[in-house]
């Protein structure tokens, strides 16, 4: 039986999910800033009892990786690790990132086919925690720091429509409003539902993390408030 347990802590949402094989359980997500140290172990503990699992029932842990809030993703990870030791079973991590990506595909359907994905995560300052994707999930940039203010940084973006979404988005419609390639959307966070979604397959490749040496993708140094 493959249950595995997703956490993502990556920002301000405190979201859990089960999958089984696959296919989407269950999941919760709390919406409430620095919630994660207080609700994460009552959530898992919660979900688990009301879709009838045991902790023993779980084959993996998977964890968001980050990047993202460095607060979150410690907290995220040390649950993770604590029941993956307790219970003798695998660590999957998945990018932040791309979750938050593969997340958003299914609902860019009226987008032109060519428009590049970005998914925003806050960064503090003028700065978001970025990547460039396109319509199928191939990774054209890798994770990084993108400094707004940087005139660099913007002229160094691909010429063709972009959409960025997330967090970030109010501090990038700053510098960007004008540009008619790029558009918006605010009301995106990531959820344990695409990490377990995506871990799934690693699950299968057996594509698992080591749990003594296993860091997060903090990208930048602590910077929360």
């Amino acid at each position: 039986m493959s249950l595995i347990l997703s956490i993502e802590t990556a920002t301000a949402a405190c979201s859990v999910a089960l999958h089984h094989s696959g296919k989407q359980v269950a999941h919760t997500t709390l919406l409430m800033d620095r919630s994660h140290s207080e609700y994460l172990m009552p959530i898992i503990e919660d979900l688990l009892k009301n879709s009838n699992f045991k902790r023993r029932s779980l084959a993996a842990v998977a964890i968001s990786g980050g990047p993202g809030s460095f607060t979150g993703l410690r907290i995220g990870t040390a649950v993770a690790k604590g029941l993956c030791y307790g219970l003798d079973i695998p660590l999957i991590s998945v990018g932040t990132l791309e979750a938050m990506a593969y997340g958003i595909c299914p609902f860019i359907r009226s987008l032109s086919m060519d428009t590049l994905l970005c998914p925003a995560i806050d960064a503090r300052r003028n700065a978001i925690y970025t990547l460039i994707v396109d319509a199928s999930g191939q990774i054209k940039r890798s994770a990084h720091v993108a400094l707004l203010d940087s005139k660099l940084y913007r002229d160094g973006l691909p010429g063709g429509p972009l959409l960025f979404f997330g967090d970030g988005v109010p501090k990038t419609k700053l510098f960007f409003m004008g540009n008619k390639n790029i558009q918006f959307i605010e009301q995106v966070v990531p959820s344990a539902i695409q990490i377990g979604y995506l871990a799934f397959a690693k699950f299968q490749k057996q594509l698992w993390e080591d749990l003594a040496s296993y860091t997060p993708c903090y990208l930048s140094q602590f910077q929360d408030k």
